[in-house]
């Protein structure tokens, strides 16, 4: 499994610990050092079910800073924007081989991993 997230992030290294010390064998990817391509971030909404609003960190400075609660972005755009500044994308994300996860649940992240076969 991998877990896309942001290394000064707390809230992604707790979920990295939760999943480490559940036995979990995963990769850490840090998405403002290498923000996730639009095929990737596509991948990731078609694989969880979940529209493109569900991936935005509308908690974060720069949504705040660039004012984009009042965006009109499509689908598309809002892809576009995702793939470009990581520190939009909410987090963490965790991909495994059959689902998509989008932001940090402690008991959750326990469970999955033990059913990776941690």
């Amino acid at each position: 499994m991998v877990l896309y997230g942001y290394r000064r992030c707390s809230t992604c290294r707790n979920a990295l610990k939760t999943l480490q010390d559940s036995g979990a064998q995963v990769e850490f990817h840090d998405i403002v050092d290498m923000p996730p391509s639009e095929e990737m971030i596509r991948t990731w909404m078609d694989k969880s079910g979940r529209p493109i609003e569900d991936f935005v960190n509308t908690r974060g400075t720069v949504y705040r800073e660039r004012d984009l609660k009042n965006a009109k972005f499509t689908e598309d755009e809002w892809v576009r924007e995702l793939s470009q500044d990581g520190k939009l994308l909410k987090r963490p994300i965790l991909v495994t081989d059959k689902e998509v996860f989008v932001g940090y649940h402690e008991g959750a992240y326990r469970r999955i991993a033990l059913g990776a076969g941690a």
